[in-house]
């Protein structure tokens, strides 16, 4: 995990350090803390649960997809905006558990972003919200037939990470978050998803 967070970290600041040229900051350009901003992200969702659970022991070679998702950044003005964004993530080729052979898990979030660098090309910013989630076990395909199997459950997240802006319209980050998931009724055995989520992110400046 160490050496994947130090990869994407300089991955993001050398890119950053070769696109110094193509960005010209000012000249009436709208500060990137206040534009709408489509993104997409990709990373590591390690449910604690999962882990701790005997029946997943087999977790270390169980084949866990990362967390793919996509969101939408929208300014409130000043230092602060709304990001809403949906995920997938899913625990496949388990070994038999009960009456589950995977898992998957479909997040929907909605985020109150803050600033703490507004102004600056490499930003740091605090995400704080809450979350939807829908689990559904033994889907082979995603957003199948399943689907109205789904189980829901809530989380709260707290999350901080930088936004590196490389150019008028593109830019990149990284996102470090912990996510409190319960479900009403288990999945796999499981009613707690909890745990910590590391995503690089591509952002696009409307």
């Amino acid at each position: 995990m160490n050496v994947r967070v130090l990869w994407i970290v300089c991955f993001t600041l050398v890119l950053g350090l070769f696109s110094q040229a193509a960005y010209s900051g000012g000249g009436g350009t709208k500060p990137f803390s206040r534009r709408m901003v489509l993104g997409g992200t990709i990373g590591n969702w390690q449910p604690h649960g999962l882990n701790d659970e005997p029946r997943f022991s087999n977790f270390g070679s169980a084949g866990a997809t990362p967390l793919f998702g996509l969101y939408v950044f929208l300014p409130l003005g000043g230092d602060t905006g709304f990001r809403l964004s949906a995920g997938y993530w899913s625990l496949r080729n388990l070994n038999k558990v009960e009456s589950a052979h995977s898992l998957t898990l479909y997040p929907l979030s909605i985020d109150v972003k803050y600033w703490l660098v507004p102004e600056g090309r490499l930003s740091a910013y605090v995400l704080y919200g809450g979350s939807a989630v829908f689990g559904i076990e033994n889907e082979s395909v995603p957003f199948g037939k399943n689907l109205q199997e789904a189980r829901s459950g809530w989380g709260v997240n707290l999350g901080a990470g930088f936004d590196l802006v490389m150019s008028k319209r593109i830019g990149m980050g990284v996102l470090f978050q912990y996510r409190f998931v319960r479900f009403q009724h288990p999945l796999g055995g499981v009613d707690d998803f909890s745990g910590p989520q590391i995503a690089g992110e591509f952002l696009f400046f409307l």
